[in-house]
């Protein structure tokens, strides 16, 4: 036991070992044993050993402790000799102290997400140096760690990640790539890692590198060999974001043009292993370190080290293959081992053309390990291949029957991996070996898929009313890191033409994708089901009665709801339009109530926005008696609030005020933060138009706070659209402007149309109002040309009116005049659009002559709304 001293500042017994002595001083000085490593040129293996009392520093590393640990020069020669035990540890009594802490001259710390390894990196110090000189050259922006599955990249990876690098301003990310099926998932993947939400229909790629443009950030991408076909969208990253950096791991160079290169290698093996020097065989002590972490019993010797060094040398010092192999320690010695493994060395030099030559090491081991499992611990693992991304343990027991002494048993032999987040998983390279074993056995693997299916698919089901409620941000946060496991088992389902399946977790399916603003996925899915559907329709022929053909246009009819409402949502609104009429008639026909209010409801707002109010009125009040009949409280919610947006722009703001404060109350009831934010909006709009603004302070908080629940970037961005709204009634303009420019900002970089084209027009009227002509003309036109290229006909007139008073104060009476009967004349303006046009029409026509008058009325009957258009360069 090391010797108990008193600390001279604080008078109290404190462990005094030389390693607490060390390592006190490190934490003073704020540095990471990773760091005190790199500064002197050594393991952390070596640090934690000194820190723990089993190792004492060489001279030539004590001298360098002695500069790092700042020891004033006058007190190195003792340190020295108490660090070589050529003095006794009272010695360091004489060594001036450090404050316990200097965090005020430490750096703020960096925003990161990088795992913490759980061991310390082994034998890789030639490597860091190496890696760490080619990628601080500012030349290198892309760094690719290639090698073998097992070799150690991703480890190394995060130990360069780790290391300090002031250029990295805004932080570190750490990707996982594992899970992720296809190349057009990998920027998702990077938005999930960052933290980063999307909204609206612009593609997520233009999202993505929008907000990483002026960030100073490092990436490290991990297991990219299975993405390479549409790997380009690094390049392109790069090039757009110019102080971004990449670290990636792929088993092979990704071949592009700003890639540098580096191979990772197995650990060195030397033919001679000394006792005492095993720190220069790094292959030896990472297998010796595992070993002891398998058998707190386990001892080497001497004896010991020919057996270690065969051993190392049949892994070919691929560091997977030393850590499985060192878990089978418990059961058989180390000769035992060796001997094992050595019974199938032949497939570790197979010259088969159709054994890829990265898998030719690793494969022994995974065979061995195979052969040491019970049946019952084969059939597990093969079934757990299944998941994608991991699984929680209910899911293991549920698809592949694994208890949990099962589980324990192979996360005791490295087989599979518990996290601290309570998820399970396997090592990708180790899935794919496994999965080709379910492969093996047709019948097992039919099943298990099958599981796997019904399980996600229910889990979908069995979130839908907590995603309705307050519970919203707890079913995301079960929901999200199931995203590959929901993929893949929607895919089984199709496989399987599981149309039961796919008709109860669309719902979920289509909110969860809605809330994460993934459209392109959430329609592409959804449209693979309705071509399932549309297939086993036609297979069925003419069997009208039969029970089967009812429950598959019950499933259609669902589904092309659900695929309308993304098409509308990625501006595809003629499309969807068609898909709505389909599902409507479906629905219809077979009586399903509330598929039929969810197409109804939907459809109807889409021809709200298209200007067709009285069409839109008569759908939205069909969903909501349909609603009422079902009791869907969360349908009757919404639809009421579109029935008050539809009456809204219809000039009955008593009416829509009533129906907002309606929704509101049955939003409050149910919980649903985006509900909650998007019908309190519209209840602040009207409340402003009324006049009431007493209201609308808490009704603006209770947005806010709604839509930050979750993170809602598309409700935040709304809700500032209302705050410059309030902000501008109180005179606030120079606020006013600042909120609506970041929320236009938001709407813009998300593609968000009629958000966009809306704001724009309120930019506009500010602008106008604040005498910025320039400012005004060109927010009207962009909003006119947003709202035009998707059909939002009343943002189009209410910017085709903004134009209008702009030519006025121009002297361009008469081309104003046509814009104003235009307006006047289309149904698709709202009232507040054809108030303020009659108003300006009344002023314009107090300019002009009779003669004039019905000149320009004459012209403006002989145009079209797209010569309107064209004519004021809109498009």
């Amino acid at each position: 036991m090391p010797p108990v001293l008193t600390d001279q500042k604080t008078t109290t017994a404190v462990d005094y070992s030389f390693g607490n002595w060390i390592k006190r001083r490190r934490k003073a000085l704020d540095m990471t044993q990773q760091e005190l490593a790199q500064k002197v040129q050594c393991s952390v293996s070596l640090i934690f050993k000194m820190e723990s009392d089993e190792r004492r520093p060489s001279r030539q590393i004590a001298e360098l402790l002695a500069e790092h640990l700042e020891i004033p020069p006058d007190q190195r020669a003792v340190f020295l000799k108490v660090a070589r035990q050529e003095k006794a540890i009272d010695g360091l009594r004489s060594i001036s102290s450090l404050p316990e802490s200097r965090l005020d001259s430490v750096p703020t710390q960096l925003k990161t997400n990088l795992p913490i390894p759980l061991t310390s990196i082994i034998g890789r110090e030639h490597e860091l140096r190496a890696i760490l000189q080619q990628f601080r050259d500012p030349q290198c922006r892309l760094l690719t760690l290639t090698g073998p599955g097992g070799v150690g990249k991703t480890r190394l990876a995060l130990e360069i990640a780790h290391q300090p690098n002031e250029t990295f301003k805004n932080g570190v990310c750490f990707v996982s790539l594992v899970g992720t099926s296809a190349p057009e998932f990998i920027v998702p993947a990077m938005a999930d890692a960052l933290g980063f939400v999307f909204s609206g229909a612009t593609e997520l790629k233009t999202q993505l590198f929008n907000y990483l443009k002026e960030q100073q950030l490092l990436l490290v991408l991990d297991n990219l060999e299975h993405l390479l076909d549409g790997i380009e969208v690094l390049d392109e990253l790069l090039e757009y974001a110019p102080s971004i950096k990449l670290l990636t791991t792929s088993r092979e160079p990704l071949n592009l043009r700003a890639e540098w290169k580096f191979e990772v290698q197995g650990l060195p093996i030397s033919t001679h292993i000394e006792l005492n020097n095993l720190e220069s065989n790094s292959a030896a002590a990472l297998f010796i370190q595992r070993a002891k972490q398998a058998n707190a019993n386990f001892v080497f010797s001497s004896e010991s080290l020919p057996a270690i060094t065969r051993i190392c040398q049949l892994v070919e010092g691929l560091p997977l293959g030393l850590e499985l192999a060192a878990t089978w320690v418990r059961m058989m010695s180390l000769k035992e081992i060796a001997r094992e493994i050595e019974r199938s060395v032949d497939f570790l030099s197979t010259t088969a053309r159709d054994a890829p030559q990265r898998h030719r090491s690793i494969r022994a081991v995974f065979d061995y390990s195979w052969n040491l499992l019970s049946t019952e611990e084969r059939q597990t693992i093969r079934r757990l291949s299944v998941f994608r991304s991991g699984f929680t343990r209910e899911a293991a027991e549920k698809v592949a029957s694994a208890t949990v002494p099962l589980l324990s048993a192979l996360v005791d032999k490295s087989l599979v991996r518990h996290n601290e987040t309570g998820r399970y998983d396997l090592h990708e390279l180790l899935r794919q070996y496994v999965n080709t074993q379910l492969q093996a056995e047709a019948q097992e693997e039919q099943d298990v898929r099958r599981l796997h299916a019904e399980y996600y698919l229910f889990l979908l089901e069995a979130n839908k009313q907590k995603l309705q409620s307050h519970q919203q941000r707890d079913a995301l946060a079960r929901l999200i890191p199931e995203t590959d496991n929901i993929r893949a088992a929607w895919d089984e389902a199709i496989s399987y033409r599981r149309l039961d399946l796919m008709r109860h977790a669309a719902w979920t399916l289509w909110y969860m994708y809605e809330l994460r603003t993934y459209f392109r996925e959430g329609e592409a899915l959804i449209k693979r089901g309705v071509d399932t559907a549309r297939k086993s329709l036609a297979e069925l022929g003419a069997k009208t009665t039969s029970q089967e053909r009812t429950n598959v246009l019950g499933a259609l009819g669902s589904l092309l709801a659900h695929q309308a409402f993304f098409c509308f949502r990625l501006g595809r609104n003629g499309e969807a339009q068609e898909l709505y009429k389909e599902s409507i008639t479906v629905s219809r026909n077979l009586d399903e109530e509330s598929t039929l209010a969810f197409a109804l409801g939907q459809y109807g707002i889409l021809r709200s926005l298209q200007g067709a109010y009285e069409e839109a009125i008569i759908n939205v009040r069909e969903a909501i008696e349909l609603s009422h009949a079902v009791d869907d409280r969360w349908q009757l919610a919404l639809y009421t609030t579109f029935l008050g947006m539809v009456i809204d722009d219809q000039g009955d703001y008593t009416e829509a005020h009533r129906l907002f404060t309606e929704a509101l109350q049955i939003c409050r009831s149910l919980g649903d933060p985006r509900l909650i934010s998007l019908t309190a909006g519209y209840l602040v709009q009207t409340a402003h138009t009324l006049g009431r603004l007493t209201e609308i302070p808490d009704l603006l908080r209770e947005e806010l706070q709604a839509a930050a629940e979750t993170n809602d970037r598309f409700g935040i961005a709304l809700a500032g659209v209302r705050m410059a709204l309030a902000a501008q009634s109180h005179g606030n303009d120079v606020d006013a402007h600042r909120m609506l420019i970041e929320s236009i900002n938001h709407f813009r970089d998300a593609g968000d149309a009629w958000f966009l084209s809306h704001s724009l027009n309120f930019e506009g009227k500010l602008a106008l109002a604040a005498g910025n002509r320039v400012e005004a003309q060109e927010s009207f036109t962009e909003a006119g040309r947003v709202a035009f290229a998707t059909q939002a006909f009343p943002v189009l007139l209410d910017a085709l009116l903004g134009l209008a008073i702009l030519d006025a104060e121009k002297d361009h009476v008469e081309r104003a005049l046509e814009s104003v009967l235009h307006v006047l004349a289309n149904p698709s303006s709202n009232q507040g659009t054809k108030k303020r046009a009659q108003q300006l029409q009344l002023e314009l026509e107090s300019h002009l002559t009779p003669k004039q008058i019905q000149a320009v009325k004459l012209r403006a009957q002989s145009l079209t709304l797209d010569a309107i258009v064209q004519e004021l360069r809109i498009i």
